[in-house]
């Protein structure tokens, strides 16, 4: 139970803490500001340097003068917009036996037209036994127990983007425009923190193919995210500037975020310049180099990224920054497919709980042993006090 008399001191602290805070990130923001205007007229020089440049922060290389402001025609009129959206319940050390779910959302829209949407969800369940086989084959370093939560966030990625070529595939129709829509970043980065590197290796691999059959067919496949915290911008314009990598002085933009820079450039509508990612992870990306733009969807700026290959197709921009612009509006500030594939997806704390109890009667009406509880997991289930 959260003491709040207790804590009123201290959010009083806060709150002046912001202020202060506040007010030196609008100092910062401006000089931000100030050197995105100064790099323009030497950019192609600037994006040079930084590609050339290692052991430093994240960088972006632009693929254009990078104060552009760049807006779009309308949406056409008749298009496919689908989205997928992931949920799961890990496998908790406190049941036995283990397994895990995978829920992914999928939503079709066909805006202009009278086909009926897509609305619906793809739940599949896992068990330890038997997940990992194939990860693991001809590998001694991985066991076919070992399915930690990163790998179960890793799995579930790749099965979004499964399902979401499935459902472009499915509901692609001839003569129309269609854009993929995926939650959140396509960059793995969050593979790099693995312990086992070719198990790694191998679930980018896995993903990298699911992107393979985007390409093949043709279809333009993006992602949207909300409030980014990159900074690779930032960090190219800190380049321009000289300053330090790791000891910024007093007059540092360092803190800035992209989106706290182009929050502040762009006008609602208004996407940025196209910046090309350089995350040491999208070294195993082959054919697909990730690049991103901001855009400003009129309560948010948002960071869309897409394979370059989707940047470089005729009128591939436009259609993505139209759609995502039009989603936004419907939205309310977040795509509203997004939105509806989260609905499909995601698993309420109460859901668990079932989940649970039809996984025990199951059981026992198969004659197998039933679910059984730690004595902490127990104790939360029955509390005493």
């Amino acid at each position: 139970m959260l003491d709040f008399a207790r804590l009123a001191a201290q959010i009083a602290d806060f709150a002046t803490y912001r202020v202060e805070e506040d007010r030196a990130q609008a100092g910062r923001r401006e000089r931000a500001l100030g050197a995105l205007a100064d790099c323009a007229p030497t950019w192609e020089a600037l994006a040079e340097r930084a590609e050339g440049e290692t052991g430093g922060p994240l960088r972006a290389i632009p693929r254009s003068q990078p104060d552009g402001c760049h807006g779009c025609g309308p949406r056409p009129a008749t298009v496919t917009v689908v989205a997928t959206d992931g949920s799961q319940i890990f496998p908790d050390r406190h049941v036995d036996p283990a397994c895990y779910l995978l829920n992914i959302g999928r939503v079709a829209f066909h805006y202009g037209t009278l086909d009926p949407p897509l609305i619906q969800a793809e739940p599949t369940l896992r068990y330890r036994q038997q997940d990992l086989a194939e990860l693991a084959e001809d590998d001694s370093d991985a066991s076919p127990l070992d399915v930690t939560s990163e790998v179960v966030s890793a799995l579930r990625d790749e099965l979004e983007l499964r399902w979401l070529f499935e459902t472009a595939a499915e509901e692609q129709r001839s003569g129309r425009d269609i854009v993929a829509m995926a939650d959140g970043t396509l960059i793995r980065w969050m593979l790099r923190g693995m312990k086992n590197r070719r198990l790694e290796a191998t679930l980018l691999s896995r993903y990298v193919a699911e992107l393979d059959r985007f390409k093949e067919a043709g279809i333009p496949v993006c992602s949207y995210v909300s409030r980014p915290g990159n900074a690779e911008v930032v960090n190219l314009l800190r380049l321009h500037l000289g300053e330090p990598d790791w000891e910024p002085g007093p007059n540092s933009i360092r803190g800035v975020h992209d989106r706290h820079l182009f929050e502040a450039h762009l006008e609602p509508g208004e996407r940025s310049a196209v910046f090309l990612s350089r995350s040491e992870v999208l070294k195993a990306y082959g054919d697909h180099r990730i690049v991103a733009f901001y855009v400003h969807g009129g309560t948010e700026v948002g960071r869309v990224e897409m394979p370059e290959w989707v940047a470089d197709l005729p009128g591939g921009l436009d259609l993505v920054q139209s759609v995502v612009l039009d989603q936004c509006e419907k939205g309310g500030g977040y795509p509203i497919i997004l939105q509806e594939a989260h609905e499909r997806a995601v698993v309420r704390a109460r859901e668990t709980e079932v989940f649970y109890r039809i996984l025990a009667r199951q059981a026992r009406g198969a004659g197998a042993a039933a679910p059984t509880y730690s004595g902490k997991a127990a104790s939360k289930r029955a509390p005493r006090v």
